[in-house]
């Protein structure tokens, strides 16, 4: 496994000792995503991803063996993480896009034998609310419509091109990439059987983007989130008690937050005012809310701040954990 400058993230089993292929793959996706050999094994496994950031998206390409890959949805709960995915197959022969896959990191999800040629991004819903409907249920579907063959035309090119992207042109890209999304996505088929669940994980996604600007704000609450949104008290309780609640929602960004600071090299070496920033005033009621959450203190994870800065950094977990 390598990691190149701080917004590439890689790795590539194929020059490797066979016996260890397979586990220096799945170490690359986990802890996030769960991957396990096929029943035929995972002697001599080939697999080569790339993880590139672009602003607040993240780019991807995979060319592996066919490999399992699950993630239960009550991990979202856990780590926070709640990227949309959207992945082009592309074909064997050609690299021309054949097939569509759409699905949610909140939502969890299990895919068997899945290889080949990938090529995608990992979007951050509360960047793109409008998106929420496209991403409430996980499917897979051919590059039928214009919208769809579009993006399977833009999506490869600009992948394929992410080594390129220097820190002037991304600002630019990044609002290229969101604009490319919303028009093509926007024009997709929508199931309606899942009409409810669409409007509901857009009012997820709204309700989110409000937390995440009001976490150091003492007053943030779901009764502010109700005056701030135009959803009324019952639709949002309602709305997020799949999720476990909108309190734990509010809790659990602050804490993730939190966390975040607490790891960057150049933050405050400050407990308290880490705690601070996003909501929690009381050291004490920070503390147990943080070793709840993650079963260690806050000052545990500042004292292993250096160290970990100075490791090589981990795959597909390190892409994701930034805002």
């Amino acid at each position: 496994m390598s990691a190149g400058p701080p917004d590439r993230f890689a790795v590539d089993t194929r020059d490797l000792p066979p016996a260890i292929r397979f586990d220096v793959w799945r170490a690359f996706w986990e802890p996030v995503v769960h991957v396990a050999a096929p029943r035929s094994g995972a002697a001599g496994f080939c697999g080569h991803a790339e993880l590139r950031r672009l602003g607040r998206h993240v780019l991807l390409k995979i060319e592996a063996d066919a490999a399992d890959y699950r993630r239960a949805r009550s991990e979202g709960l856990r780590d926070g993480l709640d990227h949309w995915l959207l992945a082009l197959r592309l074909g064997a022969a050609d690299g021309q896009p054949e097939e569509l896959l759409l699905g949610s990191l909140s939502l969890g999800f299990g895919v068997r034998r899945l290889g080949g040629n990938w090529c995608g991004v990992l979007i951050q819903p509360e960047h793109l609310p409008q998106l929420a409907p496209v991403f409430a249920t996980m499917r897979s579907m051919p590059l039928r419509s214009p919208a769809a063959r579009m993006l399977g035309g833009m999506l490869p090119r600009m992948a394929a091109s992410a080594d390129e992207i220097n820190a002037e042109d991304a600002p630019r890209l990044e609002a290229a990439l969101s604009s490319m999304l919303t028009a093509c996505l926007m024009g997709l088929e929508m199931r309606p059987a899942t009409t409810r669940q669409q409007l509901e994980a857009a009012r997820r996604a709204r309700v989110v983007a409000l937390v995440d600007a009001a976490l150091g704000e003492a007053e943030l609450s779901p009764a502010m989130l109700v005056q701030r949104s135009g959803i009324s008290r019952s639709e949002l309780y309602r709305c997020f008690a799949p999720i476990g609640g909108i309190a734990r929602v509010i809790q659990q960004r602050r804490l993730r937050q939190a966390y975040r600071e607490l790891v960057r090299v150049d933050a405050p070496p400050s407990v308290s005012r880490i705690g601070e920033a996003v909501g929690f005033y009381d050291p004490s009621s920070f503390t147990r809310a943080f070793r709840r959450e993650f079963g260690c203190t806050p000052s545990e994870v500042l004292t292993r701040r250096a160290p970990q800065a100075s490791r090589a950094a981990p795959g597909l977990a390190a892409a994701l954990s930034f805002r």
